[in-house]
């Protein structure tokens, strides 16, 4: 210390020191990022000279739709367009990775009461993981659609106060935000606009600005897995934030390289992608949607992401008008020009440029509207690739698609347009650039793409339109969270591959919790419960060989619940009136039944149905009675003076000493299998052997055979469909039925299709119905209103393509019937077995409809595939000359185990003879029973019959029985029924009958007699 300091006072030293600078913040470098970009708030994004609002557009479905429906689209964006002159544009189109993560996640959490794992099987985790593993495996990708509109210019004093934020934010943090609270009127003005009808559109939440900003700035990279948050939580992203998007990446381009270099950071480790940048070029007329699909969409059916980046300016009325003026006076100078200077006709191309100018000048005189609004723009689609050359041959994909009636160009100076794709980079070139209408630009539709089932269910394959997407279906979604039903068909040709869709839904969602009742009458499907981890829990019954009377029409009916009309206004007289339906619903599947046994000839006659119906009232329609007391009420009413009753139960008796016809009258000494203790997941039906009619063959050519077999299908169906109601009503249940088109030919086959309809909601089912004609569905009343999902095979019937568009909602008459006998396409040259993955286009109930391609390829399941294989293979027999060896079949807890034998030295299953014991002879009819004039004094105390009796008979006009629909077969229903009736009681006897006359009366008992 000097002298002079130390001779001054110390009062004189601290003022010095209190007028010296402080270091403070003063010496901080300003951070100045190398983008445009300066901050972010919410949507809105903040440049030096510019304010632009961020949208995201909603997914738009495309395929099956009609021509009408795709212009109302295209206009209704147009519209939207139109109402944005004067403003700059900015459309992003980037991909996002399939959330894999994600939806393992939601599948997890939605995999309710799922089975134990068993011990060294595939296990939930193990398959989990390999559905994980596989799905990653695809590299597939969903298409993001950004729209950015300039909300207004920054006058200069908006940007003094962003340099000055800084220190305004201490003293006047308000007047930082000032800018945007004076923008918030028109942002509410744009976040209404673009919200409606065509571009669908939300504002941008921060993650989708992040993400946006990452896919921009690392163009070409690999998609990172995690993105940066909004620092705290405040929804604004600073000038200093932004160097999350930049530090780590850099672009880099050698002088007239074809290329742009993008180097980042992923993961700790250095990466390198190659990115060309091509611009749209000149586009010939493409007639959307009548022949084209939007110009945009092409570039999705690459097998690799492409970038899409536009900027567009609306152009003001104004500055069309006098653009036009200038643009039709050239034309009409040529025109001039070669008629009047030269007398010669001009060119066609002139021509037409002078067609087009009367056509804009009509518009300029009618005003300009939204739809003819003008713009002008830049499009560029960027691609990469791991080096140089792989980018190249991706960019000459890219051309090979659009053309010939597209051009895409190849420009130089890479880096500059590689830029454009950042929000709020300056235009690099004016180039290139494109002018139209709105029209013409909505026509792009940049937001269509394939949308289709949800994002928390099974995967069950992917998409194979233009745009590839994975396919997850929840089939308890539409009951659990929309309230709607769970009916769905599944319709195909033969081999379309409906048996093995069914078995990949069915394993699937079993490993996920649900418990399934298969009806497969062939029995392929019976393989699962073969398999390791599903064999504990399953077991399968072949009708066929199962307890006589495990099929008798009285048991296979429900009996209702009380605590199932807990929710009911009356529980008590909603629990009766159901059981009341009940019994009557099972004296219609009786008199059904016993109707189908008998010969065609006599079941024709009106007399042989008047007979049954008596007798089948007599019994009524109590849970606990059987076929067998029907026949013995015939024999009695014979030996009272009905003789054609004696005649039905004489057939009705032929017919049960058949073998098959014993499923139908049960065994009151035998346990039923069906009340085991034990909790069965999965229960499959089979009947193999039994013969069913060809398909569409009138009833009169059936056999005795296959006529039973009709007959034991349709009360296998309704005994599949009890399994519903004996379980909680809130577990999540599946039924399949297949053969389903037989179904439809029966009166009581159509009342189960429909009770399954409107009880799977209730009862949280999801049924499949599997057919090989759309049209058999279809005959059943209000199926196509209750229908919710669809899946179509390969279909080359002309009517059966028809009515397969009808139950997918699906416009006719434009095309799409064509495109179902292109599924699953085949080489004629290849005689390979045909295994490859078939095609089906499925419609979710929830608007979506796409061609999809089933997935069941996967590694881990492996066995499941092999046990679905339907297909014949004489390779698969291991010794010459030898049978094939089976694993024994899973019999019914009651089922006898038969002889075994050994053939070289290996266990072989037993050979039974299932078929052959159905005589095919139809009994004669008695000569007493021929001829119309036998049944003029028929007694119709229940009113069956329509028409005058006597003699009008021999003219035609005789008795007549009347239609199914006509028939009061659930005549003891009745809305104002007294709660405390006996619903078990006997009916009354014939003669105390309530039916109805034709003229609607109650006749006396022998009135209808002469």
């Amino acid at each position: 210390m000097s002298r002079g300091d130390a001779g001054r006072r110390p009062n004189e030293r601290a003022s010095r020191r209190r007028g010296r600078a402080l270091a403070g913040d003063g010496g901080l470098p300003t951070y100045e990022p190398n983008i445009a970009l300066r901050s972010i708030e919410g949507h809105l994004t903040r440049t030096g000279t510019q304010v632009m609002a961020w949208y995201r557009l909603a997914a738009q479905a495309w395929s099956f739709r009609s021509d009408s429906q795709r212009e109302a689209l295209i206009r209704q964006i147009a519209a939207q367009l139109g109402e944005l002159q004067g403003r700059w544009l900015h459309l992003r189109v980037t991909t996002r990775p399939y959330p894999v993560h994600m939806w393992a996640e939601s599948f997890d959490h939605n995999a309710l009461g799922r089975m134990p794992d068993v011990a060294g099987a595939l296990g939930w985790d193990g398959f989990l993981e390999g559905e994980q593993r596989h799905l990653m495996g695809l590299s597939m990708s969903d298409k993001e659609v950004f729209l950015g509109i300039e909300v207004s210019g920054r006058r200069t004093l908006d940007r003094w106060v962003e340099r000055a934020a800084p220190v305004l934010g201490k003293v006047a943090p308000a007047a930082v935000r000032a800018e945007i609270a004076a923008l918030s009127s028109e942002v509410a003005h744009l976040d209404a606009l673009v919200a409606g009808a065509g571009l669908d559109a939300v504002p941008a939440s921060s993650d989708d600005i992040a993400w946006l900003m990452h896919r921009s700035c690392s163009l070409g990279l690999p998609a990172p897995r995690t993105l940066n948050v909004v620092p705290g939580g405040s929804h604004r992203w600073e000038t200093e934030d932004l160097a999350a998007f930049t530090d780590g990446v850099e672009m880099h381009q050698e002088p007239y390289a074809p290329t742009v270099q993008v180097v980042g950071r992923l993961r700790a480790q250095t990466v390198s992608r190659n990115v060309a940048v091509l611009s749209l070029g000149l586009m010939e007329g493409l007639r959307i949607p009548e022949v084209d699909d939007p110009w945009m969409q092409h570039s999705d059916r690459l097998p690799f992401p492409v970038e899409w980046s536009a900027r567009i300016y609306v152009r003001k009325p104004e500055e069309v008008a006098g653009e036009l003026q200038r643009q039709m006076g050239k034309v009409r100078s040529q025109i001039r020009h070669y008629t009047h200077d030269h007398d010669l006709d001009p060119p066609m191309s002139l021509a037409r440029q002078a067609d087009r100018v009367l056509e804009v000048e009509d518009e300029l005189t009618s005003g300009l509207t939204q739809l003819n609004t003008r713009l002008y723009g830049w499009w560029r689609i960027a691609v990469s690739g791991k080096d140089e050359a792989e980018a190249i041959s991706r960019a000459q994909q890219v051309l090979d698609v659009y053309r010939p009636k597209v051009q895409i160009e190849h420009p130089e100076a890479q880096y500059r347009y590689a830029r454009e794709f950042i929000p709020g980079e300056p235009l690099a070139s004016t180039a290139y650039r494109r002018r139209g209408s709105v029209m013409w630009a909505a026509a792009a539709v940049p937001a269509a793409t394939a949308s289709v089932g949800d994002r928390r269910g099974i995967m069950i394959g992917e998409t194979c339109t233009a745009t590839r997407r994975p396919v997850a279906w929840d089939p308890w979604l539409a009951q659990e969270v929309r309230r709607a039903s769970g009916l769905t068909a599944v319709v195909g040709g033969l081999g379309s591959g409906k048996s093995f869709l069914t078995g990949l839904i069915t394993y699937k969602t079993l490993r996920a919790g649900a418990r399934w009742t298969l009806l497969d009458p062939s029995g392929p499907l019976a393989q699962l419960t073969r398999l390791p981890e599903l064999a504990p829990f399953s077991r399968h019954i072949n009708l066929l060989r199962a307890d006589p009377g495990i099929l008798n029409p009285y048991r296979v009916v429900a009996e209702p619940r009380p605590e199932h009309f807990a929710d009911e206004e009356d529980p008590e007289r909603a629990w009766r009136r159901e059981r009341s339906l009940a019994a009557a619903t099972r004296r219609r599947l009786v008199l059904d039944v016993l109707t189908g046994l008998l010969p065609y000839d006599v079941a024709r006659i009106p007399h042989t149905r008047i007979v049954l119906l008596r007798a089948v009232r007599e019994v009524g329609g109590a849970p606990d009675r059987h076929p067998g007391q029907v026949i013995d009420v015939l024999r009695r009413h014979a030996r009272d003076g009905e003789d054609h009753a004696g005649v039905v139960a004489d057939f009705l008796s032929e017919r049960r000493e058949l073998p098959q016809a014993a499923l139908l009258f049960p065994d009151t000494s035998r346990d039923d299998p069906w009340q085991a203790d034990r909790d069965y997941r999965l229960t499959v039906l089979t009947m193999q052997g039994m013969t069913l009619p060809r398909p569409g063959s009138p009833r009169e050519e059936w056999t005795d055979a296959e006529a039973l077999a009709v007959e034991l299908l349709n009360l296998a169906s309704w005994l599949t469909q009890r399994t519903i109601y004996d379980a909680d009503r809130n577990l999540r249940k599946g039924v399949a039925l297949d053969e389903t088109h037989f179904l439809s030919q029966v009166p009581t086959g159509k009342v189960l299709i429909d009770r399954l309809a409107r009880d799977s909601r209730k009862f949280n089912v999801r049924a499949l119905f599997a057919s090989q004609l759309a049209g058999d569905l279809l005959r059943v009343s209000g199926f196509a209103s209750l229908v919710n999902a669809v899946f179509v095979g390969r279909t080359d019937d002309e009517e059966a393509q028809r009515d397969a568009l009808r139950l997918l909602k699906v416009p006719t008459g434009v095309g799409y019937e064509q495109m179902l006998g292109t599924l699953s396409p085949r080489p004629r040259n290849d005689d390979r077995p045909d295994d490859t993955p078939r095609q089906f286009i499925f419609a979710d109930g929830h608007g979506g409809v796409e061609k999809i391609r089933i997935d069941l390829e996967a590694p881990h399941l492996e066995h499941v595939r092999e046990a679905l294989d339907t297909n014949p293979d004489a390779n698969r027999i291991s010794v010459s000359g030898a049978p094939v060896v089976t694993p024994p079949a899973v019999r019914a807890s009651d089922e006898q185990a038969p002889p075994r034998r050994v053939v070289l030295g290996r266990p072989v299953g037993p050979v039974v003879d299932v078929g052959g014991d159905l005589g095919e002879d139809l009994v004669p009819v008695p000569a007493e029973l021929d001829g119309d004039e036998e049944f003029e004094d028929l007694d119709d105390v229940d009113g069956l019959l329509v028409g005058r009796p006597g003699a009008a008979a021999r003219n035609g006009d005789g008795p007549r029985l009347r239609h199914d629909e006509d028939l009061d077969l659930l005549g003891d229903v009745d809305p104002g029924m007294d709660p405390d009736v006996d619903l078990d009681e006997p009916s009354a006897p014939p003669g105390e009958s309530n039916g109805h006359s034709a003229e609607g009366r109650v006749p006396a008992a022998g009135e209808a007699r002469r």
